[in-house]
């Protein structure tokens, strides 16, 4: 199941190595993310969990997020449902004030 948001990243954190309780080390990567509404109005702001496998991709920007919800297998989420970034597609300058435009000449 796939779900969308739009999302402005504001800064992308450095990433962080810890240690799992197995000992092996893994690393976190994440991002200050602002959640945006249809209008492009700010609604929170909190951390974002990267993917490895998206860490190049994601940078300072306005992006429409997609998200799949799994079954954490790790750490304190381990059995939880969670929503995991999938991919990320950038939202053009300018586009919320098109929008804003085009809903108010209907």
């Amino acid at each position: 199941m796939d779900f969308f948001s739009t999302i402005q990243v504001l800064k992308v954190d450095m990433p962080v190595t810890k240690k799992g309780k197995d000992g092996s080390d893994y690393t976190i990567y994440a991002a200050q993310t602002a959640l945006l509404d249809d209008n492009g109005e700010l609604q929170k702001v909190g951390r974002l969990r990267i993917p490895e496998s998206m860490r190049e991709k994601v940078k300072v920007g306005i992006f429409r997020a997609s998200f799949s919800l799994e079954v954490a297998a790790w750490g304190q989420n381990k059995g939880d449902v969670i929503a995991s970034l999938t991919d990320l597609v950038p939202v053009p300058p300018g586009a919320f004030k098109r929008m804003q435009s085009s809903a108010a000449a209907t």
